[in-house]
């Protein structure tokens, strides 16, 4: 069998499956298993795969077809340009949660040595995205999640920001309050936000994710609240 044929065979049991992106999918799915980036899969589709490598994108394909996550499947995600490490349990990066980033370094960008707060850390990426950008920031996050801080831990080591990301394991605020860290220029998150009513409408990929980081309480603006509520004890005057 070639990438070509395997390609086509993929999108084909995915499309039967009712998969939101079947050709995305299946690119994304085939690549990790032939580690090669979509180009040179495309470029190179005349290549035949082994016995080994088709048994493993079809077990793979298996899992796409029972709405298992593409990140889950093939271990990462990409966000703002950077390839971050994901796994069961801790919530997907969003392409609409890149304009958090975006807005934090606009604000960022003047401040000399800007100091900032992530709350609800999940997978670092909001966190990683800044530092890297930003080469003089330092960000402080919190997580109550076992697996979001080793998942978050990894990527902080992957992307060399170990010096300029911190972790904190405890609840919103909560690890802050001693006053040992000062205040800080912007506070960033992207908490859970999906009334609690709504959950059981929720894609089924979307259902294998944490349910933890995405409950946002009966209206979804739980979260919101508790962190708006306790924002100035926080911030700078200025502070956003």
């Amino acid at each position: 069998m070639t990438v070509r044929e395997a390609l086509m065979m993929g999108r084909k049991k995915l499309t039967e499956a009712g998969a939101e992106n079947p050709v995305l999918d299946s690119e994304l799915i085939l690549g990790h298993v032939l580690a090669k980036d979509r180009l040179k899969l495309l470029t190179h589709d005349e290549e035949n795969l082994t016995q080994q490598q088709i048994e493993c994108y079809d077990k793979l394909l298996v899992q796409r077809c029972q709405s298992v996550p593409v990140a889950y499947i093939i271990g990462r995600k990409e966000f703002y340009g950077l390839n971050f490490y994901i796994k069961p349990g801790v919530l997907i990066p969003r392409p609409e949660t890149e304009f958090v980033v975006e807005e934090a370094l606009n604000v960022i960008r003047p401040i000399e040595n800007p100091v900032i707060a992530d709350l609800c850390f999940g997978s670092g990426a909001i966190s990683v995205a800044i530092a890297v950008n930003h080469s003089r920031a330092k960000v402080y996050a919190s997580d109550l999640s076992d697996i979001a801080w080793e998942v978050a831990k990894t990527n902080i080591k992957a992307h060399r920001v170990e010096d300029r990301v911190l972790l904190f394991r405890g609840d919103l605020w909560s690890p802050f309050e001693c006053g040992n860290i000062g205040e800080f220029d912007v506070v960033v998150s992207n908490p859970p936000y999906i009334p609690t009513g709504e959950l059981f409408t929720l894609p089924k990929d979307v259902k294998n994710e944490p349910q933890i980081a995405l409950n946002g309480g009966p209206d979804g603006l739980e979260f919101y609240r508790r962190i708006v509520s306790k924002a100035p004890e926080f911030l700078k005057p200025c502070g956003r």
